[in-house]
């Protein structure tokens, strides 16, 4: 048997002289790489120190985004909204950066008022207890309240001495203190001194010492004219 005949071709049709394909648009770098960025840049937007460098980024990010959005514009390349997205993220990488510069400096703040606090509380602290605060303390926290000394000697020629000291915690807190009481002469030399030491006092509390018990003889009768006065209060 003879083989069927083969119909000829239909020829594709062919573009009319003159006519160019439009150009296919191609990929979008700038919009890639500002997105990277832009992520890297969210990140690490709030670890300190490093959102110093996250903030570079996030304005690299940006400035690749908006270029990235131009070449979509023009038709040149894919991925708007690949560079739309750049573009928001990098600013929220920036306001994170900002944000949390601004939480780490008034945190740091913070802790340094505190520990100025501390430091001045401790050092006005150690003032009361090594005598350095006396006037403060006996203005706002103590009252010592002296009475009048007294001497009489025994059919033993025994000199026995007394001086009345009553002294109140007038401070909010209970507190302990050591209160040194001195006898001055006319010209404000110092004859002797003592020593009153009170259990810790609730405020408002007193306790009361006999002071100058057993003063030298030689200074006994110095002492029934002398001045008494405190000169030195300890606080704890």
């Amino acid at each position: 048997m003879s083989e069927p005949p083969v119909p000829p071709s239909t020829p594709a049709p062919q573009p009319p002289q003159g006519y160019v394909p439009p150009a296919q648009p191609r990929g979008n770098a700038s919009a890639i790489t500002g997105f990277i960025l832009a992520l890297v840049a969210l990140f690490l937007c709030l670890i300190p120190i490093i959102n110093n460098f996250a903030a570079g980024l996030a304005v690299l990010a940006l400035i690749f985004g908006i270029v990235g959005l131009i070449r979509t514009r023009r038709g040149r390349s894919h991925y708007r909204g690949l560079a739309i997205a750049a573009i928001i993220v990098s600013v929220v990488a920036t306001g994170g950066v900002i944000g949390s510069q601004a939480f780490y400096v008034s945190t740091i703040d913070a802790v340094s008022e505190g520990v100025d606090e501390a430091g001045a509380e401790f050092d006005s602290d150690m003032d009361k207890m090594d005598g350095s605060a006396t006037e403060e303390i006996l203005k706002n926290n103590l009252t010592v309240k002296i009475g009048s000394f007294e001497a009489t000697t025994d059919d033993l020629g025994m000199v026995e001495s007394t001086l009345p000291v009553k002294i109140t915690n007038k401070a909010d807190k209970p507190y302990s203190y050591d209160v040194s009481v001195e006898a001055v002469d006319k010209s404000g030399d110092r004859i002797e001194e003592d020593l009153a030491t009170t259990n810790t006092l609730k405020p408002g509390q007193s306790q009361s010492f006999d002071l100058f018990l057993a003063p030298a003889e030689k200074n006994v009768d110095k002492l029934e004219s002398a001045k008494f006065q405190v000169f030195e209060v300890s606080q704890y």
